[in-house]
């Protein structure tokens, strides 16, 4: 689409490629290479619904599979949670 939609897509000036490339690994995979790469994990959070002062919620489906990534690549979450 980018390639159809922007000037130097439609005027051949150059070709646009979207790399993702965390789009075929699991959640305790990207923690898995995250922690190797040397992430601060505890300055990341995608919940849907935090509370007014920035803990994450601990139940929305961000938080669950957050958590369940963390778990199942055998590392601690480093986030702090509202429910814990």
């Amino acid at each position: 689409m980018a390639n159809l939609a922007t000037r130097a897509g439609v005027e051949g000036s150059s070709r646009l490629r979207i790399h993702t490339p965390l789009l075929h690994l699991t959640k305790s995979g990207i923690v898995r290479l995250g922690l190797e790469l040397g992430v601060d994990f505890s300055l990341t959070h995608s919940c849907y619904d935090p509370a007014p002062d920035g803990r994450a919620c601990g139940a929305c489906d961000s938080c669950i599979l957050r958590r369940r990534g963390f778990a199942e690549a055998g590392a601690a979450d480093p986030l702090a949670y509202v429910d814990l």
